[in-house]
């Protein structure tokens, strides 16, 4: 491959990172509770860095919640709980109040990082709730709508699955694409050879006949190569167009209560799931 088509696709990758991407639909517009338990809350803060901005966004809700619900909450409890790492335990007068979280959008800008969290938090303390954990509306951005998807393995086969989330049916895609092009122009490569052979004038007949037998199966599996590359480029086009995303939840937040000084302490574990 020519180095200037190298340079042109890694300008065209450049160009296609910069898209500027929408910010998700659920940070103007909060989901609706699939039941009474519980309401969707979203809070957004500023950090130095993405976990200290995800922290001050997650105590916000703490605050914002213990408001609602007439138990507030020392904001020292609440600046220390959420600076502890990868347990959460705010001081609760004899509340459990379950909390979900089930999307984070964050932005990076000159000012450091904003952080956008989304959770579904229980109605009042005490009671049952029935989160919906199978929400699936976190990704409705513009790098997972299929144009833009479709877009991207114009340029890069496998790009518009991987930026879908299919990150190893993306590969594959580009693994395979690659291979299938590395045989193209190994087989063009050796063909060309062989007709060397046959043209130069001290070959002698036996040699000159293996050089073409070499030649004619070179070419036919040339045009193996490249046919199987086409089918493989088309069908990656329709799996980047058509292919849903993958959405799958990453951090996760899961209530706990602990007794203590005859009060209850309200916690919430931070896990993520692979």
């Amino acid at each position: 491959m020519k180095k200037k088509t190298i340079l042109t696709l890694i300008l065209v990758l450049i160009a296609l990172s910069s898209f500027a991407q929408d910010k998700p639909g659920w940070i103007y517009n909060k989901p609706k509770a699939t039941n009474s338990s519980y309401l969707y809350v979203v809070e957004s803060a500023m950090g130095d860095t993405e976990i200290a901005a995800r922290n001050q966004a997650f105590a916000r809700i703490l605050q914002s919640t213990a408001m609602r619900l007439g138990q507030p909450i020392n904001s020292d409890e609440i600046n220390k709980a959420v600076q502890s790492g990868k347990t959460f335990e705010v001081i609760s007068t004899q509340y459990n109040i379950p909390i979900n979280k089930v999307c984070e959008y964050t932005e990076k800008s000159t000012g450091g990082f904003r952080v956008y969290i989304l959770c579904q938090v229980a109605k009042a303390g005490n009671i049952i709730v029935e989160f919906d954990y199978d929400f699936n509306g976190c990704h409705d951005i513009k790098q997972y709508k299929n144009g833009i998807a479709l877009l991207k393995s114009v340029f890069v086969p496998g790009l518009g699955q991987m930026g879908k989330r299919r990150y190893a049916e993306g590969a594959v895609t580009l693994a395979t694409e690659l291979a299938l092009l590395g045989g193209a122009y190994l087989t063009y490569n050796t063909a060309q050879n062989q007709i060397d052979i046959m043209k130069d004038a001290n070959t002698t007949y036996k040699d000159y006949v293996v050089a073409k037998d070499k030649y004619n199966s070179m070419q036919k599996a040339n045009t193996f190569f490249w046919g199987a590359a086409a089918a493989m480029y088309v069908f990656n086009l329709y799996r980047a167009y058509s292919a849903k995303p993958k959405y799958k939840s990453g951090y996760a937040l899961n209530p706990t209560v602990m007794p203590t000084n005859y009060d209850l302490a309200f916690g919430v574990s931070l896990t993520y799931n692979f």
